[in-house]
């Protein structure tokens, strides 16, 4: 019997074996950038095709992930050397709201200037925004690099 009492056996789901292919797709717009810094970041290897589509999706072997955050944190897994995912609670709370921020960044009415200017502040006593090398700085700059092709960017933040 089943853990509910259903009965029958349990399927174990399909896994991504070690020489399966990563592959992404989807537009080429932030969350694209975001996946696509975080892969080279964790040195991970995979096909890129931004051909269009309404929302970036990663496949591995028969395994399928869709949407940035759940992308960027099965590269953080599967990647190599120390996980970008921060070990004290605070900075976890910090690189969250951070990724939150990076989405907004992009959106019409957001207070970009006064965003940038935190990160400035930031950035200029530190390397990275929330302590060592985390998924908000793959986050925020590809938030960043999106701006800066559409010339939102604002000028004078030397250390972003």
């Amino acid at each position: 019997m089943g853990l509910f009492g259903f009965g029958g056996k349990k399927e174990k789901p399909e896994v991504a074996g070690k020489n399966d292919k990563m592959s992404l797709s989807g537009p080429a717009n932030a969350s694209s950038m975001k996946c696509i810094l975080t892969a080279g970041i964790r040195g991970v290897e995979m096909d890129i095709n931004l051909s269009g589509g309404d929302t970036v999706t990663m496949t591995h072997g028969p395994v399928t992930i869709v949407g940035e955050n759940a992308i960027s944190t099965y590269l953080d897994i599967k990647g190599k050397g120390m996980l970008l995912k921060p070990k004290k609670a605070s900075r976890l709370g910090d690189q969250c709201r951070w990724m939150e921020i990076s989405s907004s960044l992009l959106d019409s009415g957001n207070k970009v200037e006064q965003v940038m200017s935190r990160m400035d502040q930031l950035l200029g006593d530190q390397e990275f925004l929330v302590g060592p090398l985390s998924l908000a700085d793959s986050a925020v700059a590809g938030s960043i690099l999106a701006l800066k092709k559409e010339g939102k960017a604002p000028a004078g933040h030397a250390n972003v």
